[in-house]
């Protein structure tokens, strides 16, 4: 059983969102408690950056945050709540800087269908496969 649980979500694999949330709350401790990432990539990849104002990034992070309040309101037990974390950067890189901070036993995440350049996982997932420090769980 894993204490420390982080479940990084973006909304884009929601179908999968069941199992994620099943397999972290299988694999919890009864004192453990499951945290949520997710990561604003936004200014990141340069090509929106100049369109998008503080203000807007501002507004687009508080609107995640209450997505994900709800979420954990919604799926996790009150018993086994974490913390909730919007942080901006480079997605993989942030979830595994955010696993090794918080000293992180179980990332479970979910992967999208892979193309041609990433063939088995996602280009993300793969990454925090590789690096991770913890256990990864990746959910297709």
């Amino acid at each position: 059983m894993f204490k420390q649980i982080l479940l990084p979500l973006d909304f884009e694999h929601q179908e999968l969102y069941p199992q994620v949330v099943e397999s972290a709350l299988q694999l919890c401790h009864p004192q453990g408690q499951i945290h949520l990432l997710y990561v604003n990539s936004a200014r990141i990849h340069h090509a929106a950056a100049p369109l998008m104002s503080n203000e807007l990034i501002g507004s687009m992070d508080k609107t995640m945050e209450q997505q994900l309040a709800d979420f954990m309101a919604r799926h996790i037990p009150v018993a086994l709540q974490g913390q909730i974390w919007i942080k901006h950067g480079v997605v993989y890189d942030t979830i595994l800087a955010r696993a090794r901070k918080h000293r992180t036993d179980l990332i479970v995440m979910p992967a999208s269908r892979p193309g041609a350049g990433t063939y088995l996982l996602g280009s993300n997932a793969s990454r925090v496969v590789r690096h991770a420090d913890c256990a990864v769980l990746v959910i297709r």
